[in-house]
């Protein structure tokens, strides 16, 4: 953004400044589709999804498991915790690892691994190029995959997206100043990311000269990880919805300096993959109960969302969890065939369901 119209839109509290956020309308009109969809496999905190030459798989902490087979058997497990996945062209998978180590398992590159750069530590998302190298992007400079959130409310915009020749391990910086890319997919000899903090999808130009230009801009909520479908539409996870609540903590920089200090992340005034757990969670802003039960409508920290965009990149139809389902923090989706899976982090679910009839 250009450095004067940032200092007037914060003097003026708009643009990204403004504590205003998007309605849930039009291609975004709420529904229930993701809690009526058939569970696929309950594991702990599901994260990332793969299409592979042994199906359908999902990252689960140090764990590969198959979405397809019963009981979701582990097709492979690691010493530390998985923070990213892509299945590749040749039917293989590229695991990214917490501590920046880049796995191949199966395919060509089958038993490679891809030792840490100290510039990489943060790796959040994977997808394959067409030349055989792979797109990474790196979070966030100062914090790692787990702490998201302190990455949030500490206003960082520090993350990067790379190019990794699996061949010899090198690493080329395409972009940097990234508000915490979250998802990659390549589109037409660029690559276009999701910027989880500034609620937006960007194009970066291919060459490496760090040319950003804007593909979809303010979203109702946070975006995850992308993918395509052979039909080229693109689905886009949504892993928590924006609220005024959160934009206006994020402007007060004395109040958002202290609870980050004196209060644990759990309990901060700030999205989360799953809401509800605790009494002792920040005020849900009006969220209404009759009889126990609380309705669709209520604000929430917490929400369920996978968005289907057009090769263009324009939102066509969404697919959601409300407040009162049980679907949310969704960081992964993938169409395969005519099946549309969805790893729900915040429930420990992976769903999939028809795509016919997916329009509310």
């Amino acid at each position: 953004m250009n450095p004067l119209r940032k200092a007037v839109d914060s003097w003026f509290g708009r643009g990204e400044a403004s504590i205003t956020i998007p309605p849930m309308d039009g291609a975004f009109r709420p529904n229930d589709l993701l809690d009526l969809a058939p569970l696929s496999l309950e594991a702990p905190a599901p994260d990332c999804l793969a299409a592979t030459s042994h199906g359908v798989v999902v990252s689960s902490d140090r764990s590969l498991l198959s979405v397809d087979r019963s009981g979701g058997a582990e097709l492979a497990s690691f010493e530390t915790p998985i923070s990213a996945l892509a299945g590749l062209p040749d039917g293989g998978a590229a695991v990214a690892l917490i501590d920046g180590r880049i796995v191949f398992v199966g395919g060509q590159h089958g038993g490679t691994t891809v030792q840490k750069n100290l510039e990489v530590a943060c790796i959040t998302a994977l997808a394959p190029a067409s030349d055989g190298t792979l797109f990474v992007a790196n979070g966030s400079a100062k914090n790692g995959p787990g702490a998201w959130k302190r990455d949030l409310m500490e206003k960082n915009a520090s993350g990067s997206v790379w190019r990794v020749d699996p061949r010899n391990g090198a690493h080329t910086r395409l972009a940097g100043d990234l508000a915490y890319p979250y998802g990659l997919v390549e589109d037409a000899g660029s690559v276009v990311v999701s910027e989880s903090w500034r609620s937006a999808l960007t194009r970066i130009s291919p060459g490496g000269d760090g040319r950003k230009e804007p593909a979809l801009e303010n979203l109702p909520a946070y975006p995850s990880r992308l993918s395509r479908a052979d039909d080229k539409s693109i689905w886009l996870a949504l892993f928590a919805p924006r609220s005024q609540l959160v934009e206006f903590v994020l402007s007060e920089d004395r109040f958002r300096r202290r609870m980050i200090r004196e209060i644990d992340a759990d309990y901060w005034v700030a999205p989360c993959l799953r809401s509800g757990a605790t009494p002792l969670e920040p005020t849900q802003q009006g969220g209404v109960r009759q009889l126990g039960v609380l309705k669709p409508w209520s604000p929430s920290r917490s929400y369920g969302l996978v968005a289907r965009l057009d090769p263009a990149f324009r939102p066509a139809t969404s697919l959601h969890s409300r407040a009162h389902g049980r679907r949310h923090g969704v960081t992964s989706c993938l169409m395969v065939g005519n099946q549309l899976y969805f790893a729900a982090k915040g429930d420990g679910v992976v769903a999939a369901r028809s795509y016919e009839g997916l329009t509310p």
